[in-house]
C-alpha cells in the first residue's frame, strides 16, 4: 500500500504540472451546439480506436458505420468487452463500468466528517480495499474539490454511446435520451473544457487502480490525447464550454428528498449557510435549511420568503453541499474561500 501511495503521488505532481501546462492555453471562439457538446463531452473516448470504425468519429454529428461488416464488427467488440447487445445492457455496462464518480461522493463524506456509513458496516473482505481506494482517491481532491472524477465516468459513458449507436445497438433518438444526464451533469460540475479535462486525466488514473502497475502509462496515454485535444485548432481548443439559454438541471439526489431554502439563495442561486434540523412531519423533509447568509431575521422569519424544494436542486445550485447530506442533526457550516467550516 505504501508504494502505491508513493507512486500515486508522483502522478499528482505530474498532473500539477500538466495543469500549469493548460493553463498556457489560449482560449476558445467558437460556440456550439447542444448536440455538438454532448460529442465533445466524448474527447477521449472517441480518440480510441474501435473495430469496424476505419476514421475518427468527429464532433459535428453521429458517426454511423459505413457497412454492415464494419457495424457487424463493432457490434462483435461490444459484445465482447462489455456484454453490451442492446440499450438494457448498455445501461447496466454504463453503471457498472463507470461510477468512480459515486465512488469519489462516498469518499468526501468521510474526508469532512459526514460519513454516510461507518467503516464497520462494510464486510471484512471488502474493507481493505475500500479504505485503499478511499486514501487513493483523496489524493486528487486538492485538484478537483467537488468536481471529483464526474468528467471521467461522463466521457466515458457518451463515448460508449456513440459506439453503440454508430453500429446499431441502439438508435439515434436513444442516444440522445441516455446521454441527456451526463450533459446536464457536466453543466453542473465544470464551466470550462479545462477544468473537465483535469477531472478526466484524474478520473482515468483512479479508474485503473486495480492494475496499479499500469497507472503511469495510463496517465501518460491519456495526457497524450488530452494534448492532441487542446493543440490548436483541435476540438478542446476551439470550442466554447456550451452555455444554455434556459438552466438545465440535473438530477444529483433522490429527489424524495426535501429541504427548505430563502427565495434569495434559491433566485440568487447562491448559497452561503446551511444548517441541519431535526425534519418536519407534514413533508418529506430531509432538515436541511439553505441560506444566503446575509438576510435578516425579519426576512427569515416571513413564511413567503421560505421555498421547499428538492435537495437535488440545491445541490446543482452548489455542488460542494452534496457530500454534507448525511451531517448529524443540529450541525451548522458557513462558506469560506477555502470551502464550508463547520459552525461551533
Amino acid at each position: 500500500m505504501e508504494n502505491q501511495m508513493t507512486g500515486v503521488i508522483e502522478i499528482v505532481r505530474e498532473i500539477e504540472i500538466f495543469q500549469l501546462e493548460m493553463e498556457q492555453i489560449s482560449g476558445p471562439e467558437k460556440p456550439v451546439s447542444r448536440e455538438e457538446f454532448t460529442l465533445l463531452l466524448s474527447g477521449i473516448s472517441t480518440c480510441r480506436k474501435l473495430p469496424g470504425v476505419a476514421e475518427h468519429m468527429g464532433y459535428e454529428k453521429l458517426y454511423h458505420c459505413g457497412t454492415e461488416e464494419a457495424a457487424a464488427l463493432a457490434r462483435e467488440h461490444l459484445e465482447e468487452m462489455y456484454g453490451i447487445h442492446d440499450r438494457k445492457t448498455l445501461e447496466e455496462a454504463m453503471l457498472r463500468e463507470f461510477s468512480e464518480c459515486e465512488q469519489y461522493e462516498q469518499f468526501r463524506t468521510f474526508w469532512i466528517g459526514a460519513p454516510m456509513f461507518r467503516v464497520e458496516e462494510i464486510r471484512p473482505e471488502n474493507r481493505d480495499w475500500f479504505l485503499e481506494s478511499k486514501d487513493m482517491a483523496e489524493q486528487f481532491y486538492p485538484l478537483v474539490q467537488e468536481r471529483g472524477f464526474y468528467a471521467w465516468d461522463i466521457n466515458e459513458k457518451i463515448g460508449l454511446c456513440r459506439k453503440a449507436a454508430a453500429c446499431g445497438v441502439i438508435s439515434d433518438e436513444e442516444f440522445w435520451e441516455l446521454t441527456d444526464p451526463s450533459v446536464r451533469m457536466a453543466q453542473v460540475f465544470y464551466h470550462s473544457w479545462k477544468e473537465y479535462a483535469l477531472s478526466c486525466l484524474c478520473g482515468a488514473v483512479y479508474f485503473m487502480r486495480r492494475q496499479k502497475e499500469s497507472l503511469a502509462d495510463f496517465l501518460k496515454l491519456n495526457m497524450g490525447l488530452i494534448r492532441q485535444l487542446f493543440a490548436e485548432g483541435m476540438a478542446w481548443q476551439r470550442s466554447m464550454w456550451y452555455q444554455p439559454e434556459t438552466r438545465e438541471w440535473a438530477s444529483l439526489f433522490d429527489t424524495s428528498q426535501e429541504c427548505l431554502i430563502t427565495k434569495k439563495a434559491l433566485e440568487e442561486e447562491r448559497i452561503g449557510y446551511m444548517y441541519r434540523q431535526e425534519p418536519e412531519e407534514d413533508f418529506s423533509d430531509c432538515g436541511w435549511r439553505f441560506l444566503v447568509g446575509d438576510e435578516t431575521e425579519e426576512y427569515v422569519n416571513a413564511p413567503e420568503n421560505i421555498v421547499m424544494c428538492s435537495y437535488s436542486d440545491v445541490c446543482n445550485i452548489a455542488p460542494s453541499v452534496r457530500a454534507y447530506f448525511y451531517a448529524e442533526y443540529g450541525t451548522q457550516y458557513v462558506k469560506t474561500r477555502e470551502g464550508w467550516a463547520e459552525v461551533q
